[in-house]
């Protein structure tokens, strides 16, 4: 069976979790959609913000994913440190799932006494 963009968060996980960096510093707090009610900081929660499908005369041939991934910490800097390994992980990122992988906005906040970096990525799947 031929995996389609609504499987892009089973990847996205895949790709954060197998980061041994990226663990280092986050633990096993990465979550989709929605952190767990008792999550300490530093965190990370991603999400499929749409799926565009990629239509031809002959039928469908791939999906234009955008997804954001979200890491809070109680100090910025924590968030930027998190941020950049994130980065280096999925920019440009391809593999049997993605065509390719790329960064499209980078924001940050203050918000309920965290720091957030929010980084929106686009992605192309082919099938």
């Amino acid at each position: 069976m031929t995996e389609t963009g609504i499987s892009t968060n089973k990847h996205i996980y895949d790709l954060l979790k197998g980061n041994q960096d990226l663990v280092k510093l986050v633990g096993k707090n990465i979550f989709p959609l929605v952190a767990e009610e008792s999550v300490t900081f530093p965190f990370i929660i991603f999400s499929k913000t749409s799926i565009e499908v990629i239509y031809n005369k002959c039928g469908i041939t791939g999906d234009n994913i955008i997804f954001s991934i979200a890491i809070a910490a109680k100090n910025y800097i924590d968030t930027v440190n998190i941020a950049e390994i994130v980065r280096r992980i999925l920019e440009l990122h391809t593999d049997s799932f993605f065509s390719r992988v790329t960064l499209k906005e980078v924001t940050e906040e203050f918000n309920e006494d965290a720091y957030i970096q929010t980084l929106t990525f686009e992605a192309k799947i082919i099938y």
